[in-house]
Formats: C-alpha cells, sequence, structure tokens
C-alpha cells in the first residue's frame, strides 16, 4: 500500500470547503474565516499584489519548501488557492500593509494627531500643502525620513509619511512660517 491508498483523510477539516467571499468583508473579517478561498477572490479585500504573491511562492519553491506548509497557497492547475487557516497568519506578517489608509471624515488636524505610516499622496488632501513641496523637501534633505517623516520607500514605490515625525515638523513649521489662526 502506498501513502495514496491510504485510509487517512486526504483533506483536513478547514480544507473541505471552497468558500465563498463577500465582496463587502472586511480583510479581518476574511483573515478570520476558514476554508479554501481563490487567491483572485481575496487579492482585492486583503490589497494582494498577485505579481508580490507569486514572486513569493517561487522564492519558497527555490528553496525546496512547500507553499502549502509555508504560505498555505497552492497552485491548482490555473488557480491559485488559499488555506485560510495558514494563510492568515503568514499574510499578517509578509503581505498586510504597514501603510494605513486615511478615513474620509478626517481633516488635517486629527490626521495630525494619528500615529502610524500613510501615503504622502493620501495626507497632502488633508493640508495645506503639495506632495511636490513635501517630496522637494524630502529630496533636499538627507536625512529626511528622521527629520521630515518624509521618505521614498523603494519596496512600495511610493512617497510615504511617518505622522510620528511629520506631524511635529509640520507644526512647528506651520506656527513659523504659517498665517496667524486668528487672521
Amino acid at each position: 500500500m502506498n501513502r495514496f491508498d491510504s485510509p487517512r483523510p486526504v483533506f483536513a477539516e478547514d480544507e473541505r470547503t471552497l468558500a465563498r467571499v463577500d465582496p463587502h468583508s472586511s480583510a479581518e473579517q476574511l483573515l478570520a474565516r476558514e476554508g479554501v478561498f481563490f487567491l483572485k477572490d481575496i487579492a482585492k479585500i486583503l490589497e494582494i499584489d498577485p505579481v508580490k504573491f507569486k514572486r513569493r511562492a517561487t522564492e519558497i519553491e527555490a528553496r525546496g519548501q512547500s507553499t502549502w506548509r509555508v504560505m498555505g497557497a497552492r497552485k491548482i492547475w490555473n488557480h491559485w488557492i488559499v488555506r485560510m487557516k495558514a494563510f492568515a497568519p503568514y499574510y499578517r506578517k509578509h503581505f498586510s500593509s504597514r501603510v494605513r489608509r486615511i478615513p474620509a471624515e478626517w481633516d488635517g488636524n486629527t490626521l495630525l494627531e494619528q500615529q502610524g505610516v500613510f501615503y504622502l499622496a493620501d495626507v497632502c488632501r488633508f493640508i495645506p500643502f503639495s506632495t511636490n513641496q513635501l517630496r522637494y523637501q524630502a529630496k533636499q534633505n538627507p536625512n529626511a525620513r528622521h527629520e521630515l517623516g518624509v521618505w521614498k520607500d523603494s519596496e512600495i514605490g511610493a512617497y510615504l509619511v511617518d505622522m510620528k515625525r511629520f506631524a511635529p515638523w509640520i507644526r512647528r513649521l506651520w506656527a513659523e512660517e504659517g498665517p496667524s489662526p486668528l487672521d
């Protein structure tokens, strides 16, 4: 008897269902579910770039490891499938964005009170500075990431803002050179 003729179950409990995705699910709701999902169905909600996903899978395979065991994903015929129970922790470690999105109801003052990293383009929609002005300042300062909280992230390919450093810099800049709030 070979391993394929074994009376052992083929599928684990959470592998027995090809789950459907509610397009209104949040990332956390989706990550908390059990079942097997098509990558194409979860990629938008989890903001997964399929090219980066496949690159990671190729790297795992190149090391002689199983993508199913390491990241909870495998390619069957023409489709990538994801076992959420195994994929969720891998996703949180390797794919979840460290860049926060800005809720539409915030204003510039609310934004400056926040912690975290945001896209510069998003930040500039809430403050009276353009992306060009702030990118220029970042390019002129070799230590911009630590002094201004603005830098171009080579992995993401976009300018980012770290509010921990950016907010105090903007407050000082506005207090020194900006118009009086009483005018």
